[in-house]
């Protein structure tokens, strides 16, 4: 069985990391980033991801980022993965990867990330001077904070059931406009019908593709209702943050239903003690945003509070197939988005979602790495994170005492 590597980083002004092995509780080591590499980290984040820079559009943003962007490229991703891994992975972690790999195991890395780590494209990062993909000596794992793992309500999951929201029509909204269509005009042959799979399990019941995509009956009521007892949760549309010094808790889903639009909050959500089902999926912009802030909460951590075990969101604004063309040239047959929706939907039916998922992603950075094709971006693929309540990394050591002394 593969050993579990436990890695979190903590932030007072200046960044610490502190890891050990699951089953070494007893020999945990840390070490210090300069607040220098700390702030040149934040600036490359802010340069590559596709959000919005003060009065930069989110047009504008797309497009820096798939055409100027450090993950553009392959060369220029490389030098960033490189640089990232230099900076947050401790030499002394990549040599206990690397060992036990000579051990013939990749083992699992379960990270509990910062405000300034949060946004990190942790699939892309490649450590040594080799330059290694961090992904091809561990499968990556994300912890929630030590509060939320105490504190989160067991659940008893009984039901079988996949709920599938698919691009709801959120009311009052155009198809093209900020909350209109992620997917486009749906067509009955499109890949997504790949989703019928589920058959008598699937919820809402759907006998062909058009069914399921674009609904306007799934709303708040019938979703609390669905996922009560459902064994998976499906969610591909639109997610918000709020502004307001509350933002995590302001966190939305966007669903459809009659009526004056309302969206679910991650606050309601806790508040009204939903029950959610053990695996869940939100691929929704910036729907694993919930650890930028100190006070840190959203919907993934909102998810795993109301019962979920796993949860697989995505830690930055999606570009959708429509940018992907627009602005990147992807190639008609080539749909990044959708294929990510599968590759998750797929993962998620698996016995090991986090594994199953890192294959994917390994595949991705191959085909990226040795083609550049646009629809291997990892502006797509790598930005899928994967959170599961476990124990909690912070339960088991702890940072409040003495600062460590040394540098990475």
């Amino acid at each position: 069985m593969a050993r579990t590597l436990l890695l979190k980083y903590a932030e007072t002004g200046t960044l610490y990391s502190a890891w050990r092995w699951q089953d070494v509780p007893a020999q945990a080591e840390a070490a210090k980033l300069d607040a220098q590499y700390l702030e040149q980290v934040q600036t490359a984040l802010t340069q590559c991801l596709p959000e919005p820079q003060a009065d930069e559009s989110g047009d504008a943003a797309l497009e820096r980022a798939l055409t100027t962007g450090w993950l553009a490229q392959p060369q220029t991703a490389f030098q960033l993965g490189g640089g990232l891994g230099d900076s947050l992975i401790p030499a002394e972690i990549a040599g206990a990867l690397r060992t036990e790999r000579e051990r013939g195991t990749r083992p699992r890395l379960r990270i509990q990330v910062s405000p300034s780590t949060a946004r990190v494209p942790w699939p892309l990062l490649r450590i040594g001077p080799e330059r290694e993909p961090l992904l091809e000596l561990a499968d990556l794992e994300f912890a929630p904070p030590a509060s939320l793992a105490a504190s989160a309500r067991p659940i008893n999951h009984r039901g079988d059931s996949v709920v599938a929201v698919i691009d709801p029509r959120v009311p009052g909204a155009s198809p093209t406009s900020a909350l209109g269509s992620v997917l486009g005009r749906p067509q009955q042959d499109d890949a997504l019908a790949a989703l019928l799979r589920h058959g008598v399990r699937l919820r809402p019941e759907a006998k062909n593709y058009l069914e399921l995509v674009r609904r306007r009956d799934l709303d708040e009521r019938w979703l609390r209702e669905q996922l009560a007892d459902a064994a998976r949760f499906l969610y591909v549309g639109h997610a918000t943050n709020s502004e307001n010094a509350d933002a995590g808790a302001g966190a939305a889903l966007h669903l459809a239903g009659a009526g004056p639009h309302v969206p679910v909050t991650a606050a309601q959500l806790v508040r009204d003690a939903w029950q959610f089902p053990a695996r869940c999926a939100l691929i929704a912009c910036g729907s694993a945003s919930d650890l930028r802030d100190l006070e840190p909460m959203g919907l993934t951590l909102a998810a795993l509070s109301c019962g979920a075990d796993l949860v697989t969101a995505t830690s930055w604004r999606l570009p959708t197939n429509a940018a992907m063309a627009l602005f990147a040239g992807a190639s008609s047959d080539r749909q990044p988005l959708r294929e990510l929706v599968l590759a998750v939907d797929l993962a998620h039916d698996s016995r090991d979602p986090v594994t199953a998922l890192g294959d994917w992603q390994r595949e991705r950075l191959l085909a990226w790495d040795t083609h550049g094709d646009s629809g291997d971006s990892p502006l797509v693929w790598a930005s899928v994170v994967t959170y599961t309540r476990g124990g909690g990394v912070a339960r088991r050591f702890d940072l409040s005492g003495p600062e460590p002394d040394s540098q990475c």
